[in-house]
């Protein structure tokens, strides 16, 4: 699988600020940015697990930490769903 590398650069004040290493804060962001992606419907569970760099039961312990459903949908993508299920 190819990769790519995200790089972008924070003051160390920041970083103090937020009582925070690097490593703390590189973590914290990718589980932050991945947690958003997910809710708003841009990844798939597994791509959102695979991206916060954690093994689906743990990302899963982090949805439900966060209060994000796994599964979300609006009344009429439900109604959609269950559509399908009946034929």
């Amino acid at each position: 699988m190819a990769t790519t590398q995200i790089h972008f650069d924070i003051s160390e004040s920041i970083l103090q600020s937020l009582n925070q290493n690097k490593e703390e804060f590189t973590q914290q962001t990718r589980l932050f940015t991945t947690l958003e992606l997910f809710k708003n419907h841009k990844l798939t569970f597994e791509q959102a697990a695979e991206l916060a760099g954690m093994d689906k039961k743990r990302f899963l312990v982090e949805l439900d930490k966060q209060k994000i459903d796994l599964i979300d949908y609006d009344s009429s993508e439900l109604e959609k769903e269950l559509e399908s299920f009946q034929t």
